[in-house]
């Protein structure tokens, strides 16, 4: 049975940071003609319902207390940032994170609330803009932390009668920071002997400090130095943690793997979407084990199909020759799309009974070229990224023929691509 309604969300411009995402609640039909939703012959069908399964399942890997913080950055993996983290409002999820100022900016002016935290080491181009539409900072250095306190000088004023800071525009509480420390990836983070001198600048400038982070380099397939980690985390905040400062640590694979899960918080981001942390067949079927399943799918029907005799040549530097008389039909999307030129002349797309069709020539900017059958029309729909775990296309076998990792199938995924959300709920 289909759900009972479909969110359609306009596309965006490739800017996509200023729009207003306009909303239309249709009615699900057996017959839908989703492609007509779109309004265009290629798009990507985002189960919301997956995504909110999907945090359930990791959650009850962790402890009663742990709450989570949802990763929502890079347009949430690809699935739409701001439909995605609206949705999870309505399921009373309030504890979000992005990799920039633009990214929160784009979900409050899209009514998302509750706390966003911008994860790296933020800097001070992006104070005002985080002040503006109350976005939490990762502190990672003095520096940072001392702009901070002079900013909020200038955007607060104290209000005598009970001391508390209220914001000349807004009656938003004064706005806290992260402090994110590294425990041995090198990248993001202060050192471990530093973190008492941010604590005590954060103290002695009156900024309240959300929680102290930080984050794992291999935990998925290296318990070891994970464990090393987490136990220098847990020694540098042990002082903060008995005043009742909250810490995280994990992130989707931490938390499938069973470290730091019993903190305050934990941090999903891959796994949510129910994409595996690593492309390999293990961490495929671990998801499958746990009940996680993706929540995109990419659909395309073709715009054209061509009868070519033998010794025809396709695409770009005439890379394919047929050598005997076939059916060549053209899809309308390409690498600007996200479908990597790498899977030129060998990448799939399949029915929906799961037959596979060959990519023939080269992936272009805006189309790729498939040798078909006589069953298939200008109707037929395929698809491009299939919803599951074991299909040649799945996210995760593209990813290993690549030889890279799901994450990044998913966040290359365009703004340019519709997106059409289901949900059983009527006002999602």
């Amino acid at each position: 049975m289909p759900p009972v309604s479909v969110k359609d969300v306009t596309n965006k411009s490739q800017e996509g940071i200023n729009l207003t995402t306009k909303w239309q609640i249709i009615q699900v039909k057996p017959n839908l003609d989703e492609f007509s939703q779109a309004g265009r012959s290629t798009y990507l069908r985002v189960d919301l319902e997956a995504i909110w399964n999907n945090i359930q399942i990791l959650k009850g890997k962790c402890s009663e207390k742990t709450e989570v913080i949802a990763v929502v950055k890079a347009n949430a993996y690809g699935h739409g940032s701001v439909e995605v983290a609206r949705y999870l409002n309505k399921c009373g999820l309030f504890h979000f994170a992005v990799a920039t100022a633009l990214e929160g900016k784009e979900l409050r002016e899209n009514g998302v609330t509750g706390y966003i935290q911008v994860l790296g080491n933020c800097v001070e181009e992006e104070i005002n803009m985080m002040l503006k539409y109350n976005l939490t900072p990762t502190a990672t250095n003095l520096q940072f932390i001392k702009k901070w306190a002079a900013s909020i000088a200038q955007h607060y004023e104290r209000v005598p009668s009970n001391g508390m800071l209220i914001n000349v525009d807004t009656d938003w509480d004064k706005p806290k920071v992260v402090i994110k420390v590294d425990t041995g990836m090198s990248r993001n983070g202060c050192q471990c002997k530093e973190l008492k001198s941010l604590m005590e600048a954060c103290e002695n400038n009156g900024i309240p400090v959300h929680s102290i982070m930080t984050h794992f380099a291999q935990a998925w397939d290296d318990p070891l130095s994970t464990q090393e980690q987490l136990k220098r985390f847990l020694e540098a905040t042990k002082s903060y943690r008995c005043m009742g400062v909250k810490v995280h640590a994990a992130n989707s694979a931490a938390i499938m793997q069973g470290y730091a899960t019993d903190l305050d918080f934990v941090r999903p981001g891959i796994a949510m979407y129910g994409l595996a942390p690593e492309p390999t067949p293990e961490a495929a079927a671990m998801m499958q084990t746990m009940g996680l399943r993706p929540a995109l799918a990419w659909i395309a029907r073709p715009c054209l199909i061509k009868s070519l005799d033998a010794g025809r040549k396709v695409g770009y530097n005439q890379a394919y020759r047929l050598k005997q008389q076939e059916r060549i039909a053209t899809f309308s999307f390409g690498y600007a799309d996200g479908y990597n030129r790498l899977l030129s002349g060998k990448g799939v797309l399949t029915d929906v009974s799961g037959k596979e069709y060959e990519i023939v020539g080269r992936v272009s900017m805006d189309a790729v070229t498939v040798r078909v059958d006589d069953s298939v029309t200008v109707q037929t729909p395929f698809y491009v990224i299939r919803d599951d775990y074991n299909s040649p296309n799945s996210a995760s076998n593209i990813a290993q023929m690549l030889d890279t990792i799901p994450y990044e199938i998913g966040t290359s995924l365009s703004i340019r691509l519709p997106r059409i959300y289901h949900t059983k709920h009527k006002d999602n």
